[in-house]
C-alpha cells in the first residue's frame, strides 16, 4: 500500500511540474537537458518491457503490482520527455553517445555517473544485457520473479544515477524537478523490490 501511494504521488507531481512549467526555452540539443530526456526514454522503455513480461508470469500479487505500477508509470514518464524534445524542437534521436551529457562542464563526471561514455544503450547503467533480456523471457515460476527482481534493483540504481546526474546538470527547472522526483520514486521502489526479493 505504501509502494502504491508513493507511485501514485510521485506521478502526480510529475504532471503538475510539467503543466506548471513555463514555455518555451531554448535547450541545447548536446546539453543535460536533451540528453536526460533521450537516454532516460530509453532507460525507461526497457523497464516497461521487463515489467509486462513478469507481470504475465507471475502469480505474486505484491510483484504483479509493483511490476504494473513500474510499466504504467514509465510509460506516462515516457511520454512527458518525448513531449520535451519536441516542445524545444529537437531529434527524439540521440547524436552522441549514451549518457555522455553527464560530463560536469569541467570535464568530469557527476557523482554516481559511470566514468566512460557507455557506446550503445544497452550498456548504459543499469541496462539488462540482450542475454539477460532473453533469459527473462524464457524463464517461469520462482526463478522469473527472482531474476526480474535482480534485473529491476540493478535497473532502478542505473536510473537514480542518471536522474541525480541530470538533478545537479540540467538547465532548466522542468528536468530538474522531474529528475528529482525520479531519484525519489525509484529511491523508494528499490526498497521495495529488495524487500520483495527477500521474501522470494
Amino acid at each position: 500500500m505504501v509502494f502504491v501511494t508513493v507511485v501514485i504521488l510521485s506521478a502526480l507531481a510529475f504532471f503538475i511540474v510539467d503543466r506548471v512549467s513555463p514555455a518555451p526555452v531554448t535547450v541545447s540539443d548536446s546539453g543535460p537537458d536533451a540528453g536526460f530526456a533521450r537516454d532516460m526514454q530509453a532507460h525507461h522503455a526497457q523497464a516497461v518491457e521487463m515489467a509486462l513480461l513478469i507481470r504475465d508470469k507471475s502469480a505474486n500479487p505484491e510483484l504483479r503490482t509493483i511490476a504494473y505500477d513500474i510499466a504504467t508509470t514509465q510509460q506516462h514518464q515516457n511520454g512527458q520527455m518525448f513531449a520535451w524534445l519536441q516542445d524545444w524542437g529537437l531529434s527524439q534521436a540521440r547524436s552522441g553517445p549514451p549518457m555522455a551529457w553527464m560530463k560536469t562542464p569541467a570535464g568530469g563526471h557527476v557523482s554516481g555517473a559511470p566514468h566512460a561514455a557507455p557506446t550503445s544503450s544497452t550498456a548504459m547503467e543499469g541496462m539488462a544485457t540482450p542475454e539477460q533480456m532473453q533469459a527473462l523471457r524464457r524463464s517461469s515460476g520462482k526463478e522469473a520473479e527472482r531474476l526480474f527482481t535482480d534485473l529491476m534493483i540493478r535497473h532502478h540504481q542505473g536510473g537514480v544515477a542518471m536522474a541525480t546526474a541530470a538533478a545537479k546538470l540540467s538547465e532548466t527547472s522542468r528536468v530538474r524537478n522531474f529528475a528529482a522526483g525520479v531519484v525519489d520514486a525509484q529511491t523508494a521502489e528499490i526498497t521495495s523490490l529488495q524487500e520483495l526479493r527477500g521474501r522470494l
